[in-house]
Formats: structure tokens, C-alpha cells, sequence
């Protein structure tokens, strides 16, 4: 039985995917190791253990569906985007821009890679 070739922009769309796929994977356990450390605890904001599982779970989410492309995948990765932006916009506000710029990153690696992968030749 022979394969089915591909192209070689289906295949880079593809390596590109798995790429965001596997960021999307190292943001959601690093969010999920914060809100391990933040549960049972009595903060506000930002640092409670429920927003930042929320947004761990989101981010594992677009990893999951970005592996193999699945219906979904752009919208739950624009979802965990926004919640990435949400951290920003409180970081910035205490004065922290190291963290800022972390969880800003991953706003700015998923909008390139979503475009070069989602871009028709």
C-alpha cells in the first residue's frame, strides 16, 4: 500500500502545529505546578489556585487538540491566548515584568506560529 505523499507546506504546517502544541504542553504544567502551590491557599486575584488551573487546563487543551489537528484547536488556543493576555495585564499591574514577558510569550508564539501554519502558499 503506498502512502499518500504530502506537500512540503503540509508538512512544515504540521511540524509547526506540534511545535505549539508542545509550548502549549510546557505552559499548561508550569501554570499547573503554580496552582498546585496556590491550592488550599487563601490569595485573590490572579494567584488563586482556580483561575490558574483554569488556565492550565486551557493551555493542556490547545495541546491536546494541536497534535493532531482536531476541530477546535484555534479556538481553544485563542482562548488559552486570552487567558495568557489576562496574566499580562495583571503582572504588569503589580509591577512584574519578568513575568509579564513569560506569560506574554506564549501570546506571542502562538499568534506566529498559528499564522505560518494556518498561511496558504
Amino acid at each position: 500500500m503506498e502512502r499518500a505523499s504530502i506537500s512540503h507546506e503540509e508538512r512544515n504546517a504540521g511540524i509547526l502545529r506540534r511545535t505549539l502544541s508542545a509550548v502549549s504542553w510546557l505552559y499548561a504544567l508550569w501554570t499547573g505546578l503554580f496552582a498546585t502551590a496556590a491550592w488550599g491557599r487563601t490569595t485573590t486575584g490572579a494567584h488563586d489556585a482556580k483561575v490558574l488551573t483554569a488556565h492550565a487546563v486551557l493551555l493542556a487543551l490547545a495541546g491536546v487538540l494541536l497534535w493532531k489537528p482536531r476541530r477546535g484547536a484555534i479556538p481553544a488556543t485563542l482562548a488559552a491566548a486570552a487567558g495568557s493576555l489576562y496574566f499580562v495585564v495583571l503582572d504588569l499591574r503589580h509591577h512584574s515584568m519578568p513575568s509579564a514577558l513569560v506569560d506574554g510569550a506564549f501570546i506571542v508564539l502562538a499568534a506566529v506560529l498559528l499564522y505560518n501554519s494556518r498561511r496558504q502558499p
